[in-house]
């Protein structure tokens, strides 16, 4: 009888074990999940959302300033924008003529064409410049999606990045956010500038200039969508690099053979050729071998004779 009891314990200690570690294998993969970054394409409806609250509007505005204040005079004839916004004033802060924009899945009329960013429809180095707005960060795989856009701009075109900061109010919510919510806005990839650099430097970009902006802490608040606070103008005084966005615009310079040596000239060949003319000096050739034929028997018979006067003489 004890024995069979301690079959009894055992096999319910065994089914009770093995439940357990299905359910803390199950609770590991939705924590896994909950990390991990979504296609843009299923979270786009989500983020869409978001920008259109009061704190999306805030970073909005912002960016829309600093693209107006130092990038708005560009060169070039044609800009594409790939990322979150999708509404046409982000495109009106440039002054290129032909602007559009590519979108994984359109929710609104006036993009350009519904295509993945790691595979755009478009041949190689056909576009000026280039805003890649949130699109690195919010993509499974960012650094697809930046060597597809160095493939697209020309040599000397520009590229902009706008870019969550991991340092900023929202990067350092990130990771408590992502724990205890869902909100597919804190879903993304921390990319930090250093590391964005390296990437565009690996890429033939030079980095040209570098903003931050956006101080205030992710909160809903109408009044920061019209004005800033002094918090916000402190900080854009000193130029704080802890804000919540920053901003890359780097060059594309694709690198050229360049010949060091001086190139070696040869000495022109003796063949008939005057070098200043190029006129052939048939008659200096013609005379020469006229004379040396003939006088090439007179020499040859008097080697004879002499050889035999010495022979006889002998």
């Amino acid at each position: 009888m004890p024995y069979e009891n301690h079959l009894v314990f055992g096999a319910f200690f065994g089914a009770f074990y093995s439940m357990l570690l299905k359910r803390l294998r199950r609770a590991g993969e939705r924590l896994l999940n909950r990390l991990k970054v979504n296609e843009l394409a299923s979270a786009s409806a989500d983020l869409r959302c978001w920008l259109e609250s009061d704190f999306g509007r805030y970073l909005l505005r912002h960016e829309r300033h600093m693209l107006r204040q130092t990038l708005s005079k560009l060169p070039g004839y044609r800009l594409l924008r790939l990322g979150l916004s999708e509404d046409a004033d982000t495109l009106d802060c440039f002054d290129h003529i032909h602007r559009f924009s590519m979108h994984p899945s359109e929710f609104k009329a006036g993009h350009g064409a519904i295509s993945s960013y790691t595979e755009l429809p478009l041949m190689s180095e056909t576009v000026d410049g280039m805003l890649l707005h949130h699109a690195l960060e919010f993509s499974t795989s960012p650094r697809a999606v930046l060597a597809e856009a160095s493939r697209v701009v020309m040599p000397g075109g520009h590229l902009v990045l706008c870019m969550l900061n991991p340092y900023g109010p929202m990067g350092i919510l990130k990771f408590p956010m992502q724990l205890f919510s869902r909100q597919a806005q804190y879903r993304f990839h921390n990319l930090r500038m250093s590391r964005v650099i390296d990437w565009l430097s690996l890429l033939n970009f030079h980095v040209v200039e570098i903003e931050h902006g956006a101080y205030n802490p992710p909160l809903n608040s109408p009044r920061w969508v019209e004005h800033d606070s002094p918090w916000e103008r402190a900080c854009q005084k000193i130029r704080f690099p802890l804000g919540n966005i920053y901003m890359i615009h780097a060059v594309k310079r694709v690198p050229r053979g360049i010949k060091t040596t001086a190139p070696v000239w040869k000495r022109a060949a003796n063949n008939g050729y005057r070098t200043s003319n190029g006129i052939k000096q048939a008659c200096h050739d013609n005379n020469s071998s006229s004379n040396s034929g003939r006088n090439r028997p007179n020499n040859q018979a008097f080697t004879s004779k002499t050889l035999r006067a010495n022979h006889e003489s002998s």
